[in-house]
């Protein structure tokens, strides 16, 4: 398993590969480890590996932007997951991490064992959303009950939709939208052209009564309709 760690606090990487550690330990038992750790964006794109499985990024890096620094990792190693790795633990925050594609938030508040299980779902091709982001989400979701489009599903018919209601191209693509995956990627792996996986995801989308990935993310999560997604 191959692993870079971005963060300008160099006394935080020993405690993160432990945590990997633990991981690899669990995903990949008997496998290699392979631990790269960058103090900036500079030197994550000059990380010599030619491939990763995982990206742990810092949110506050020194003279650099989170959003922009997902954007270059995204160009320079597109199939690994982006996991933001953060201190602060904002709602809104969040939100637009995971807009910006991130496959996971996870605050460095959370003790170790967590922080292990959460990125084991992202391994799984799942996505972490810490539970405060869920529950504001939520909050905001009652606040707008009211201005929800007619076909919005409930979250009781949610999971069953997924599972028999979508058309096979669709329940592919939106498995790995959901996943965190770029649309040239998702495009790439089915053979497919990007502005369809665009129509797909439209589709998809208005039938769940959301906008884009991120509000239908946040719809399955809070949902519990994990178990669903997985099964795509």
């Amino acid at each position: 398993m191959r692993v870079l760690f971005v963060d300008d606090h160099e006394v935080i990487w020993a405690g993160m590969m432990s945590v990997v550690e633990r991981l690899h330990a669990q995903v990949r038992p008997g496998g290699q480890l392979e631990w790269h750790c960058a103090r900036d964006l500079r030197e994550a794109l000059a990380t010599d590996a030619e491939a990763l499985d995982l990206i742990l990024l810092d949110f506050h890096l020194p003279g650099g932007d989170c959003m922009e620094a997902m954007r270059s990792l995204r160009q320079r190693f597109d199939a690994a997951p982006i996991v933001i790795v953060s201190g602060d633990e904002r709602p809104d925050l969040i939100r637009r991490c995971i807009e910006a594609g991130a496959a996971g938030y996870v605050p460095k508040s959370m003790v170790p064992a967590e922080m292990v299980a959460a990125l084991g779902l992202v391994m799984a091709h799942g996505i972490y959303l810490p539970p405060s982001a869920l529950l504001a989400a939520g909050t905001a979701r009652d606040r707008d009950r009211d201005r929800d489009v007619d076909d919005a599903l409930g979250n009781d018919a949610l999971a069953a939709f997924m599972a028999a209601e979508l058309s096979p191209r669709q329940r592919e693509v939106f498995a790995r939208a959901l996943r965190g995956k770029p649309n040239k990627v998702i495009a790439r792996e089915l053979g497919i052209a990007e502005g369809t996986v665009k129509v797909h995801l439209a589709m998809v989308f208005r039938a769940l009564g959301v906008h884009n990935r991120t509000e239908a993310m946040y719809r399955v999560l809070s949902a519990d309709a994990v178990a669903a997604v997985a099964r795509l």
